[in-house]
């Protein structure tokens, strides 16, 4: 039996969650300050924390999940079964590697960073600690990604059509 502690329980929360179910784990709970019925709060992490076979950090605001992170003894990446990670590939602790992703060969993720569905890492591409490479965006090859940051996709839209 596998146990995940997820910090943070909004939509992304949810998300990681079923990619935690995917993978294996039968114990999943949350931290969370607006959750009833949470594990606890945030505040509860250092108590709480040994208690699970790991910790990944669901939030999106990057100075956060950086401060939680520092806090975290067992922090554990999840990796989609769809993605596609070369051998080569180096992928540091609390990274949540989404759906349909690609991650070529000698590219490095940092910690607690966010591959979100469609995206493509490509060879010797960096991406720095805390970053998020948003929904089918493109890393170019060698291209160095700073800490904290957010990759954009292509917004076809600025608004919904039916608002318009």
């Amino acid at each position: 039996m596998k146990s995940l502690l997820i910090i943070g329980a909004g939509g992304y929360g949810q998300l990681v969650r079923e990619l935690a179910d995917r993978s294996g784990y039968d114990t999943i709970d949350f931290l969370d300050d607006h959750l009833p019925g949470a594990a606890g709060t945030i505040n509860d992490l250092e108590i709480l924390q040994d208690r699970y076979d790991g910790c990944i950090i669901a939030i999106g605001d990057a100075e956060v999940r950086e401060r939680i992170g520092e806090r975290i003894r067992n922090l554990v990446t999840i990796i989609h079964p769809s993605a596609v990670v070369s051998r080569s590939a180096q992928i540091d602790n609390g990274c949540v590697i989404e759906a349909n992703t690609t991650i070529n060969a000698h590219a490095t993720i940092g910690k607690a960073s966010f591959v979100c569905a469609g995206a493509v890492i490509n060879h010797d591409a960096f991406v720095g600690k805390y970053c998020q490479i948003d929904c089918n965006a493109v890393v170019a090859s060698g291209a160095a990604v700073p800490d904290k940051t957010k990759v954009q996709s292509l917004l076809v839209w600025s608004e919904r059509p039916e608002n318009r």
